[in-house]
């Protein structure tokens, strides 16, 4: 399902809040305007005077319905706010990053736990330098030998299909990164283009392993003349067949037709994101890794999205790295309109210079479709 990708809480928090102290105000109100009228109605016997005095106490419940009800929506929303920043930390934490910012605020509960999590992120940042320092611990993505293999895949440039502007490149980090993609391009009676991205599941030599097995395969069956769904099943037996048990490979495929678009993901929890009309929304499918199942579990798991590309449209896939980018929903909502030649220029560009004077640490990897023509 697709959803805004921003910073601002959805409301949902709000909106339920404002909705019970609504109920409740309003109840309140009712009740003790029952009291008061049933207490003094007893020594007046105008029936007009009692009318109006019911007539004044029901609206006075549903003025302090309204007010309550304000006043919920107003608390939700700042106590959503603080909820979701924690919640998009503890969310980039379990990406991998450990540059995370919590903004904190207030002597509460949920100031404690925006202080307990931007400490976990501080200790985890100095145990990755110190691990660095000391060369022990060090990830299998940064050995050399690991970045050329991958590098002799990146592609010079992506295959095209009529009626839309692709792209993709990879700014290099000085950590590397273990991150796989291409395109494949099918003739027929309707043309086609996919478009994937093959990520590894953990470090080691296993988890290379399985990212180089799954990308070649994968691209084999693409190449083929399979779909998505097809390639992404034969890609999971050979996996499921040649890996130790537990070790697997994530993959994002966006399938690109003069219809529309798909999106495959299989493991991948990183979001396709939706450029449209100065908004930039996300969207994920459902699947499970490649190489955890036989295949009926990974098959029947595997639930793409349809995506409907009207002119202007821009869809944006990138790595893990990409995504935990500061600045990055507000490059895409300002430079999505822009040719994509010129939207990869800026946005790549604009990532590496927020990165600062010691450069990316990862390599991040950008992948882009955009429907031609204006919104």
């Amino acid at each position: 399902m697709a959803r805004k990708g921003s910073r601002a809480a959805n409301g949902k928090l709000a909106r339920n809040l404002a909705i019970g102290t609504t109920l409740a105000g309003w109840i309140g109100g009712l009740l003790v305007a029952v009291a008061l009228v049933q207490n003094l109605g007893g020594g007046i016997s105008d029936d007009t005077i009692i009318a109006r005095g019911w007539k004044v106490g029901i609206g006075m419940s549903f003025l302090v319905a309204a007010i309550c009800g304000g006043a919920g929506w107003v608390l939700g929303g700042k106590i959503a706010t603080r909820i979701n920043d924690i919640g998009l930390a503890v969310g980039k934490l379990g990406r991998g990053g450990s540059e995370v910012r919590v903004r904190v605020s207030g002597d509460d509960e949920v100031g404690a736990l925006g202080r307990s999590v931007q400490y976990l992120a501080t200790d985890l940042a100095e145990l990755l330098k110190n691990q660095e320092q000391a060369g022990g611990g060090a990830m299998v993505s940064m050995d050399p030998l690991v970045k050329q293999l991958r590098d002799r895949t990146v592609p010079q440039r992506l295959p095209g299909v009529n009626g839309y502007e692709i792209d993709g490149a990879l700014s290099a980090g000085s950590r590397g990164g273990l991150d796989y993609f291409d395109g494949v391009a099918s003739e027929g009676e309707e043309p086609a283009l996919v478009l994937y991205l093959v990520s590894a599941e953990g470090h080691g030599a296993l988890a290379v392993f399985a990212c180089r097995l799954a990308r070649d395969e994968l691209n084999r069956a693409l190449v083929a003349g399979a779909t998505p769904r097809k390639a992404l099943a034969h890609t999971n037996k050979v996996c499921k067949a040649q890996l130790p048990a537990g070790c697997c490979a994530k993959a994002t495929l966006l399938q690109v037709t003069a219809a529309g678009a798909k999106l495959y993901q299989a493991g991948a929890r990183s979001p396709l994101l939706i450029c449209q009309r100065g908004e930039v929304l996300e969207l994920n499918a459902e699947g499970i890794a490649i190489g955890l199942d036989d295949g009926p579990v990974f098959e029947k798991s595997l639930r793409p999205q349809e995506i409907a590309m009207s002119p202007g449209t821009r869809l944006v896939l990138g790595n893990d790295a990409l995504h935990r980018a500061e600045g990055l929903l507000d490059l895409l909502r300002q430079h999505s309109p822009r040719h994509t030649n010129m939207f990869m220029n800026v946005v790549l560009g604009g990532i590496e210079q927020d990165a600062g004077d010691d450069g990316l640490r990862e390599d991040v990897v950008l992948l882009t479709v955009k429907k031609a023509g204006q919104e």
